[in-house]
């Protein structure tokens, strides 16, 4: 008893207790540039989980989510207003840690706008991977600490699973701790799966001491926990909540319900009630008790068995669960070390699995301690550094598809600088070749686009852009093909649509007008574009057509008396190509003398000029007598202006006042009248009034 009593209570102080380890930490990047989240996320190297965030809002609301630590990364390039945002976040959200990046040669000023405030420090971009990774080493252990309060007590991997019950002698023993399904689940246990294999054969883990390092601004200082030994542990978890519990009785009664519970296969549940308990208890008092020996090496192959099921299903948190208890049943039991190794591997191959790159270099240290062999070690890590080196050059893929799609093709974070680092990280392999070819196809189509719109300058820029990444001269001559092609192909349609526009206007009779729609028109713009010889001859054939149709219309225009407009068609047709024999023969026609209509007749009348004037004389008889009346007299005016064949058609009084109108009119005088620049004789009616003088 005196012997194994302080090995029992320094058993049970650490079972009782949880292995004290780092919270998982949240980052929130607030920016708007995918650079700086990929160098953020390179310098972390899975140390945290890194969320985007395009506001102070959106970032803070996913820090809100989060369950640890908390870091909130701001871009400061961005900022309206750094020191309000930074206020804004400390009050908001007090437990983050809050680190500002701004371009370089800004820090001191940056540093200065937010003096007084809890940021922890103010670093420069680009990022210095170097400074940078030092400082985030701080800002990852103070988050955690401040986490510590925060968070739940720890829960054992036994109170995260099911309640124990009781197995029948076929039943599978691991079937007790199963973790519930889900993706979220499996990665938890993964985790708790490693944690209990450091406790399992370890003799304990201890808190590795914080170091100091300085921060990027003096202003802004933090203690730094530096060392890769101590990041090793960030993923260990507590250990699985064994029953280490001791009860007092005497050794005889111990034993009876040790054989109850071995006989009820309570082996090591309920708690408190179980073979393990009972045996141990009996050891705490008789270290030499046979029995007991001998009944916790018979709970020990139940366990094994137990541990081997649940390797085998792939539950590594009963696996570990068992073998915690196989080294509290059995300590000296030869299957604890290779069990120990055998959870390791298994816990480590599954993060590399599914891909949780963040926590496999922990679970990898921890495997190296339980003692894998370093050939695994070595594999672990390359296949690890594989994984790492692929999930970077994804994201640059992805960053470069996005860009791609967005037409950001060229300039700073453009797709052409994401796939220069692309190729600075993976220069050979067919990812890089095809994202390559990608990128060149969208800066030839892009030239071609420009080409087709008559943007020369982006034209010339993409095909400057698609030499510089590797555009060979026989691709950038064949796109420049496609776009010569594309636009003569372009001018002959649009010729041959201005043809059938202008053969529709001569069908419609619109071949001067309107000005903008008719067949003149039409002809006129594709005589404008520089036609090929097909199209030019199709033309001339319509101008022809044209200048037919303004004689014809001239020639209609002369048969109405219209003698101006049928001039003026005969002056277009001749532009307009007409033959010397068609002309010749409409302007006969037009010229040809006929007899003028009596509307035209009458115009010529109203348009007359008489060049002199004889006033009528007042009748003396009419004077005398005070009579006063009007006469109304009919003419014509000759080819030579004088009046002829006068006559009176009406007068009041009659025969007071005829003889003085006639003798007047007799002595008038015109200019001679013509008609479409003929002489002709033109009928005039004329009142005269004979007026009483006051």
């Amino acid at each position: 008893m005196a012997q194994l009593a302080p090995s029992e209570s320094r058993e049970s102080a650490g079972d009782a207790g949880s292995i004290t380890a780092r919270a998982p930490v949240d980052l929130a990047a607030l920016t708007h540039h995918d650079d700086f989240l990929l160098e953020l996320g390179e310098v972390l190297g899975g140390r945290a989980s890194v969320h985007p965030a395009d506001s102070l809002d959106v970032a803070l609301e996913k820090l809100q989510e989060a369950r640890g630590g908390q870091i909130l990364a701001i871009d400061a390039r961005e900022a309206k207003d750094v020191r309000a945002d930074v206020e804004r976040a400390c009050t908001q959200n007090p437990h983050a840690v809050i680190l500002l990046f701004t371009a370089a040669g800004a820090e001191k000023s940056v540093a200065a706008a937010v003096k007084g405030t809890r940021v922890f420090t103010v670093l420069p971009l680009p990022i210095e991977p170097d400074k940078t990774s030092a400082v985030l080493d701080a800002a990852l252990a103070d988050a955690a600490e401040k986490a510590a309060p925060r968070s739940a007590p720890t829960r054992s991997v036994r109170q995260a699973a099911e309640a124990p019950r009781t197995l029948r002698p076929d039943e599978p023993a691991a079937a007790s701790a199963e973790p519930p399904s889900g993706d979220g689940h499996k990665r938890l246990w993964l985790a708790l799966g490693a944690g209990v294999v450091a406790v399992a054969v370890a003799a304990g883990l201890f808190l590795w001491p914080k170091h100091h390092v300085a921060a990027a601004h003096p202003v802004l200082q933090r203690p730094v926990a530096a060392t890769a030994a101590h990041r090793a542990h960030f993923a260990a978890l507590p250990r699985p909540d064994v029953d280490t519990s001791i009860v007092q009785g005497r050794v005889e009664d111990l034993l009876v319900k040790a054989s109850r519970a071995m006989f009820a296969r309570h082996f090591t549940a309920p708690k408190g009630d179980n073979a393990l308990v009972f045996y141990r208890s009996v050891l705490a008092v008789d270290p030499t008790n046979g029995e007991a020996r001998d009944g916790l090496r018979r709970v020990g192959n139940v366990v094994i068995s137990r541990f081997k099921d649940a390797i085998r299903q792939g539950h590594y948190n009963a696996a570990a669960l068992a073998l915690a208890t196989l080294q509290l049943a059995d300590p000296t039991n030869r299957h604890i070390h290779p069990f120990g190794i055998d959870l390791s591997s298994a816990v480590v191959n599954q993060a590399l699995s599914d891909g949780h790159l963040s926590t496999a270099p922990a679970l990898i240290a921890q495997a190296a301690r339980r003692g894998v062999p370093a050939a695994q070690i070595l594999a672990w890590q390359s296949e690890l550094s594989s994984l790492k080196h692929h999930k970077r050059t994804q994201k640059l893929v992805q960053q470069l598809t996005r860009r791609i799609t967005a037409q950001r093709l060229t300039g700073s974070a453009s797709a052409t600088s994401t796939l220069a680092r692309l190729r600075t990280l993976d220069p050979n392999s067919s990812t890089t070749a095809n994202a390559t070819q990608a990128v060149l196809g969208a800066l030839l189509n892009q030239a071609r686009q420009a080409g087709l719109a008559g943007h020369s300058a982006v034209e010339s820029q993409a095909f400057a852009a698609a030499r510089a990444n590797g555009a060979s001269r026989a691709q950038i001559t064949a796109v420049q093909e496609q776009i010569q092609s594309a636009r003569t192909n372009a001018v002959q349609s649009r010729l041959q649509r201005l043809l059938e526009k202008a053969h529709a206007r001569l069908d419609a009779g619109e071949l001067l007008q309107p000005a903008n729609d008719s067949a003149a028109h039409y002809l006129n713009a594709v005589a404008a574009d520089h036609p090929d010889p097909a199209t030019a001859a199709a033309a001339k054939q319509m101008h022809r057509a044209l200048a037919n149709a303004l004689l014809q219309r001239a020639e209609a225009a002369a048969r109405n008396g219209q003698h101006s407009a049928a001039v003026t068609d005969l002056t277009d047709a001749q532009q307009w190509g007409a033959s010397g024999s068609a002309l010749h023969a409409a302007t006969v026609m037009v010229d040809a003398p006929r007899a003028p209509t009596a509307a035209e007749l009458a115009d010529v009348a109203r348009q007359l000029h008489r060049t002199h004037y004889v006033s009528p004389s007042y009748p003396v008889r009419a004077l005398t007598r005070r009579i006063s009346g009007e006469v109304t007299v009919q003419y014509i005016v000759d080819p030579t202006g004088r009046p002829r064949q006068l006559k009176v058609i009406a007068a009041k009084p009659t025969m007071v006042f005829d003889r003085a109108a006639l003798d007047a009119i007799r002595r008038w005088r015109y200019a001679p009248p013509r008609f479409h620049g003929r002489p002709v004789s033109v009928p005039v009616r004329t009142l005269i009034r004979f007026v009483l003088p006051n």
